[in-house]
């Protein structure tokens, strides 16, 4: 992910220098607060609708961008901050736009004269529109926000909310096109600020007629499930006709109707015919209900798979799983018995109520894959800790550390890891947090 917010901040930081490039001749000459405000106006504005546009491109789902985070899930993690950073900078937009005027002597000098006959004329007439379509999505969009933050605030109301932020977008571009400087149509910041506006608007309406993910859209049939109330964990075995062959430690989307999409993690290794299994926790409002909507062959709609949490090197391995976390390396656990590799992996799988079905059954296949299987009920064993771990295995420098659970718990293992200068390349995480 790191490489990806390079890339980012390379491109905010190109369209500053073309900005100071449109804006050059004002600045350097006799410019005023007034200038140096039109300026942080323009400039804060170009960098919101750019960071808004990649937010929309994130969420499309496409295999490209999946390679480049490392993991749909990555995708949507940077999604979530990049479009905390849109919102931040859509605020100083605001800001400059219509607080700090009431601070500055406005200048009495008159504006350049515009050439009748250009495309800058033609649109002229829209701009009061344009700011006053601005400013109501504006508003708009802070209150989407914060319902997008709010964890208290339930699924429903958080998926409408990010239903009508393709909306916003395309609002905010008309706003964004409109709005741009007379004087910076002769230099590229405006025909490269219209080539990013463009990628969002195609990703918008992408979103906005359902073609997200499309491709790797199938049809489920419910052929079991289990509700676990002691460990409020369902579990479901999905038959899927013509599922595409799934990599150990993937997920996929399931859709129960109404549009209820949730990412699951697969539990179950890849077998051609084989059903899907699927270990689902009460963690949400639509989560702790699912038990009550589920009737044996009944059509779930699956799409997928996605993720590159994949185990995928040679070193020896130290897997943690906290609660529910267990189903990113359920399937792993099947796949690693058929695997010719001479590593060692360790799985500590941590949770306050350990199921007593589940537990035979993944000391079973550890057994089977030849794996170290660390059992820590939450309630009477000591915690886990990189003090544990690092008097547990020599040299924990030399191991690689596969991580799905609690955010809490892996930002602590974390900050405690770089306290011993272990590399964070060598620490994979699922970065999922449902509702």
């Amino acid at each position: 992910m790191k490489k990806f917010y390079f890339k980012i901040i390379s491109i905010l930081f190109l369209l500053t220098i073309l900005c100071i490039q449109a804006e050059a001749h004002t600045l350097l000459s006799s410019a005023t607060l007034w200038q140096y405000r039109s300026a942080l106006i323009q400039l804060s504005g170009i960098i919101s609708v750019t960071l808004m546009s990649i937010v929309l491109l994130l969420a499309l789902r496409l295999p490209l961008i999946e390679n480049m985070t490392k993991g749909l899930d990555k995708s949507y993690h940077l999604h979530k901050w990049i479009g905390i950073s849109a919102l931040i900078t859509s605020i100083l937009h605001w800001f400059f736009t219509t607080v700090a005027k009431n601070f500055i002597d406005r200048p009495t000098h008159r504006r350049s004269p515009i050439d009748a006959d250009s495309f800058v004329a033609l649109i002229r007439p829209l701009r009061s529109l344009a700011e006053s379509i601005g400013e109501v999505f504006f508003y708009g969009v802070l209150i989407l926000g914060a319902i997008s933050l709010l964890r208290h605030i339930g699924y429903k109301t958080f998926k409408l909310s990010h239903k009508l932020m393709p909306l916003c977008f395309i609002a905010f571009a008309f706003h964004s096109v409109i709005l741009i400087k007379p004087a910076y149509w002769d230099y590229p910041i405006t025909y490269i600020t219209l080539f990013i506006i463009t990628i969002g608007l195609v990703a918008a309406i992408l979103s906005l007629n359902g073609k997200i993910g499309k491709k790797k859209r199938h049809h489920a049939v419910l052929s079991s499930f289990y509700h676990d109330h002691s460990n409020q964990v369902t579990e479901l075995s999905l038959s899927v006709q013509g599922w595409p062959e799934h990599k150990s430690g993937q997920f996929a989307y399931l859709n129960f109707g109404a549009n209820n999409i949730h990412p699951f993690s697969i539990a179950s290794t890849y077998k051609k015919n084989a059903p899907l299994r699927f270990l689902i926790k009460e963690l949400g409002d639509f989560t702790s209900d699912l038990k009550n909507q589920l009737t044996i062959g009944q059509t779930i709609k699956i799409e997928g798979p996605y993720g590159k949490f994949n185990f995928n090197d040679q070193r020896d391995q130290i897997w943690i799983a906290g609660g529910i976390g267990i189903a990113a390396f359920k399937a792993q656990l099947q796949t690693q018995r058929t695997l010719s590799v001479n590593k060692s992996v360790t799985l500590y799988y941590c949770t306050k109520k350990p199921s007593k079905t589940l537990t035979l059954e993944l000391r079973k296949e550890a057994k089977l894959a030849n794996i170290d299987l660390k059992i820590i009920d939450t309630r009477s064993d000591p915690l886990l800790t990189i003090t544990m771990l690092n008097d547990s295995h020599k040299n924990l420098n030399a191991h690689s550390i596969w991580f799905c659970g609690p955010t809490r718990f892996s930002d602590k293992l974390k900050a405690d890891l770089i306290a011993l200068n272990y590399n964070l390349q060598l620490f994979h995480q699922e970065y999922f947090s449902m509702r």
